[in-house]
């Protein structure tokens, strides 16, 4: 064998050995399976944004992260998945009001009843100091970190009857999620708040357990509850928002670069659901009303002075400023 052909030889032999050694160590190496948790059913733009969240995340980490979705509360209710983030046994959730509520209450005038006028007054608030508050509380008492918020669309208030004033909501057997101060709100209305978890509001009302329940426009859809309610008053008593849960102990498992893309895709997917729902939110009063309910537009400044009084309390708990900082973003 002349030198020319020997070089050749030795030229291969040294490619085919690190091409086998670049596949043996990718088989070897299985991507890191992040679990993330919905407590929702499908079909609305959180479970659409948490797809987009999963497609960037495999292709940007190009396989070295698995995002594996279990959702409709295949691992429990709400507040199942935040203790399940707190140990680290799941790796990811979407949460709503109970997120505040649970660790940040001195800043929960951005969930509670009839308080902020618009989304884009809340979305202010958390891009300020009270936003800043609630991420350091949920890490603090939650192990969590809060990665994303996205527009949920606005509560509207479901019922078996049309209400249109306060008046109307006397002796209403309403459910609420399990947020004290929403019940303290809905009492001052002349209803009758009963805490029933999410998993087990259909069968309740189907039940005559509650009369009533409040959520936004594509969950009443998504979950067919106009199969079990007639009427949808469009309340937009509070503005909600999902708020995109990771836990402390998974994050900080992650390699640096497998944590920037983790962070930076949840930024982006948050973003997007939040596009979907201010683009669809129109189009499911449509589907609403063609599936039998009627969609009722109401007067909401009597409902706001009737729920005053509840506010006035509430409010004492607040954080020092919070009152003012919410008058200031909402042009009071």
């Amino acid at each position: 064998m002349n030198w020319s052909k020997q070089c050749q030889f030795l030229f291969l032999a040294i490619c085919f050995t690190i091409t086998f050694s670049l596949i043996a160590n990718g088989h070897a190496q299985k991507p890191v399976e992040l679990a993330f948790a919905l407590h929702t059913a499908p079909g609305g733009p959180d479970h659409a944004a948490v797809q987009k969240f999963k497609e960037m995340v495999e292709s940007k980490s190009k396989n070295r992260l698995r995002v594996n979705i279990f959702p409709g509360a295949q691992l429990g209710g709400e507040r199942d998945n935040l203790e399940q983030l707190k140990q680290g046994e799941v790796a990811l959730t979407q949460s709503g009001d109970l997120t505040i509520s649970l660790y940040a209450p001195e800043y929960g005038a951005l969930i509670v009843p009839f308080v902020f006028p618009n989304v884009e007054a809340v979305f202010k608030a958390w891009d300020g100091w009270m936003g800043q508050g609630i991420k350091k509380a949920a890490m603090e008492k939650g192990k969590v970190h809060i990665v994303g918020v996205q527009r949920r669309g606005s509560r509207m208030l479901t019922a078996k009857k049309e209400i249109k004033t306060p008046d109307d909501l006397r002796g209403v057997k309403l459910r609420v999620p399990e947020i004290p101060d929403w019940v303290t709100v809905w009492k001052e209305m002349g209803a009758l708040p009963t805490v029933v978890a999410w998993p087990e509001v259909f069968g309740a009302l189907q039940t005559g357990v509650v009369d009533a329940q409040e959520n936004p426009l594509y969950l009443i859809y998504t979950t067919k509850l106009y199969e079990v309610q007639s009427h949808v008053m469009l309340t937009a008593h509070v503005h909600a928002c999902f708020h995109w849960l990771m836990s402390d102990k998974v994050l900080s498992s992650l390699p640096k670069d497998l944590q920037e893309i983790v962070l930076n895709s949840a930024k982006e997917a948050a973003a997007y659901g939040d596009k979907i729902t201010k683009e669809q939110e129109e189009d499911y009063k449509k589907k609403l009303a063609e599936k039998g309910m009627k969609v009722v537009a109401i007067d909401i400044k009597p409902f706001m002075a009737k729920a005053q009084p509840a506010i006035e309390k509430i409010r004492q708990k607040w954080a020092k400023g919070v009152l003012e900082e919410v008058q200031k973003i909402s042009g009071k």
